[in-house]
């Protein structure tokens, strides 16, 4: 029987990250993982989708390039879509063999298979039937996408987002109906888009993007309307019928059916936690009302041996998020100080065109909590950067608390505004009013600024609307 001080069942960027950094440490660590490392993130979402937003980023520049004076006959292009996958997956081997060697160079003890806990210091390893005796577990089993039932999943027409990264062929005129207007439905309705596909998404709550705030979800709206995407918010799936090669999909929307015809349909309807099957049980570990792997601010489950992090926590399925609860549940391991987490405030990129990022409270939400808000918004049309590089699209929205220009959130649309985030999470983070802000010297030209005069906004005016 092997004995280690940590064993991390899942090697996503929670639990390649945990065993990289309690390695560091100097806690002999193994790794048990079923699938390739990097999980879902790096193999089958995160990297792979960026990839192909990249690539149809190239083609929509291309296909617009006589607007910059490059004469072309974009009645010539052909874009391959079969190309774009495949550097796709080109990407998340590189990193894939990147990860391995982070293993290697750190000595994380990598185990191949499918772990599961015997109790709250023993791990099975299957197909081996290895037991792993260990102090400490963490667990970092990920989650799955959620498959509605009305569909038939054996239909390679009818997708979720790991089949949609195996698709080689979108043509130009190719009906596809996305259901679910969240993060992952939304970047590959505007992938598909960019391809010349004819994409509707469908949602039954009543904006795209619901968690993110109102103006953002009515300015992707307007931009996918200006880009021929087609969106029925407040609509409910109520069946899918085959016709042809095809389907018919049939909505519900204030009780007045719609039948959407479609080549392919991705269902994009959230995700549910990997729980099942990993010996939670037998440990003592357990779940909340939701399904959920239950922990307290140490990360730390009913079983005073057993640790939880990333998508199994419920607390916010993003994997930056999951690397930062690595760091906590190793620094509770080890005794350290361990950083409290406001998930509110955790950056979220959405990947469309235009990009959506935010941070912090919406002003729906802050209202709701009983703030007296205050919003300063400017928008990138006013920006010198945007208008020079003919990206006017979004908006940047602070939203504060009016007595001490308190920021309680910001928001974000716009050409890679993803990259402006961070510097919006670090003013929260560092606890910055909305005057500070607008005291500190952004760069000119730069779209950044318009993060500065949305400050300005807010405290009295911004300088260039």
């Amino acid at each position: 029987m092997s004995k280690f001080d940590l064993v991390v069942i899942g090697g996503g960027p929670g639990g390649y990250v945990a065993a990289i950094y309690a390695t560091q440490q100097g806690l002999n660590t193994a790794l048990v993982e079923k699938a390739d490392l990097g999980g879902v993130c790096l193999n089958w979402g995160c990297i792979p989708t960026k990839a192909l937003v990249h690539n149809a980023e190239i083609l929509r520049t291309v296909k617009e390039a006589n607007k910059y004076g490059i004469d072309l006959n974009t009645n010539e292009i052909k874009a391959d879509y079969s190309a774009a996958q495949k550097r796709s997956r080109e990407v998340s081997g590189k990193l894939t063999m990147g990860i391995k060697s982070l293993m290697k160079k750190n000595k994380v003890t990598v185990i191949q298979g499918e772990g599961s806990l015997l109790s709250g210091t023993k791990v099975k390893v299957m197909p081996t039937g290895e037991v792993l005796e260990t102090k400490n577990i963490i667990l970092a089993t990920g989650s799955h996408a959620f498959k509605i039932p009305q569909f038939d999943y054996s239909n390679p027409n009818i997708m979720t987002a790991r089949e949609a990264l195996e698709l080689t062929e979108i043509n130009p005129g190719d009906k596809i109906t996305v259901v679910g207007a969240g993060a992952i439905g939304m970047e590959f309705a505007s992938i598909w888009a960019s391809y010349g596909a004819a994409v509707t998404v469908v949602e039954m709550l009543p904006r795209v993007l619901p968690n993110e705030d109102a103006d953002v979800s009515k300015e992707i709206q307007r931009a996918f309307k200006k880009r021929d995407i087609a969106v029925k918010v407040d609509s409910k799936v109520t069946s899918v019928v085959a016709e042809g090669k095809g389907f018919n999909l049939i909505i519900e929307k204030k009780g007045k059916t719609e039948s959407i015809p479609c080549d392919k349909i991705l269902v994009s309807a959230g995700v549910r936690a990997n729980v099942e099957n990993i010996g939670l049980e037998a440990a003592g570990v357990k779940l909340t009302e939701r399904g959920l792997v239950e922990v307290n601010d140490q990360l730390l489950t009913s079983c005073p041996s057993v640790y939880a992090i990333g998508d199994v926590t419920g607390k916010l399925a993003l994997a930056h998020v999951a690397s930062a609860q690595a760091l906590a549940a190793v620094h509770a391991i080890l005794g350290k100080p361990v950083k409290q987490f406001n998930y509110a405030n955790m950056p979220r990129c959405t990947y469309t065109y235009p990009e959506v990022a935010s941070v912090g409270l919406t002003e729906e939400q802050a209202k709701a909590a009983g703030y007296d808000v205050k919003v300063g918004t400017f928008p990138l049309v006013a920006n010198g950067k945007s208008v020079a590089m003919n990206e006017t699209t979004g908006f940047v929205k602070i939203v504060a608390d009016k007595k001490y220009n308190e920021i309680l959130g910001t928001h974000l649309v716009g050409a890679h505004v993803t990259e402006l985030i961070s510097a919006a999470t670090a003013y929260i983070d560092l606890e910055f009013t909305a005057d500070d802000i607008a005291q500190v010297v952004h760069p000119h030209p730069s779209v950044s600024e318009a993060i500065m005069e949305a400050a300005h906004a807010v405290v009295g005016q911004a300088i260039h609307i």
